[in-house]
């Protein structure tokens, strides 16, 4: 299967850019003159980050962290531990954890819940694409640059059966 035959463009590199560029100036509002600390979670919020943190004015610190899940588990998507954390400092710091897609919640509530415990000043969340009919768990994002529906996605970070990262856009995969 081609590329053009497997992934249909959704969300325009322009658009994307565009979105970016809106959600960096509600950042910074809402973050004031202060710090805006980045938090991304590997490895799909990878580009969002790099983006978004060019984006946005004034000072702006970021980390990665991995949220390691159970590959057998694709009902809750629980997850199984939180690397790198021991590595970062959000003591408080304002903020925001960058997700690539936010589909029933439970691993962002765990990991918000688990992020709480160290005190950061301000706590925000942030997806790159938000499925809200998948929600599991009464969680939403703070912010988020595209909503979608139902299916599998690639592009901009976004990764299907380890190809597509690469391209310039979001596209939804075709079946």
């Amino acid at each position: 299967m081609t590329l053009k035959e497997s992934v249909e463009p959704l969300f325009t590199q322009e658009a994307i850019a565009r979105r970016i560029g809106e959600l960096a100036i509600d950042i910074r509002r809402d973050a004031g003159d202060g710090e805006v600390f980045l938090l991304g979670i590997l490895k799909g919020a990878s580009c969002f980050l790099a983006d978004l943190m060019r984006a946005i004015p004034g000072p702006v610190g970021y980390a990665y962290i991995d949220v390691v899940r159970d590959p057998a588990d694709t009902e809750t998507a629980t997850a199984l531990e939180i690397d790198f954390l021991s590595h970062t400092d959000i003591s408080g710091r304002s903020v925001y954890v960058l997700k690539d897609v936010i589909s029933t919640g439970v691993i962002e509530n765990y990991l918000l819940a688990q992020l709480r415990l160290h005190n950061p000043a301000s706590l925000k969340l942030v997806a790159l694409l938000d499925r809200p009919e998948l929600r599991t768990v009464d969680i939403g994002p703070d912010y988020r640059a595209f909503e979608v529906k139902e299916g599998l996605y690639a592009g901009y970070g976004l990764e299907f059966e380890n190809a597509f990262g690469n391209l310039p856009y979001i596209g939804k995969i075709r079946r």
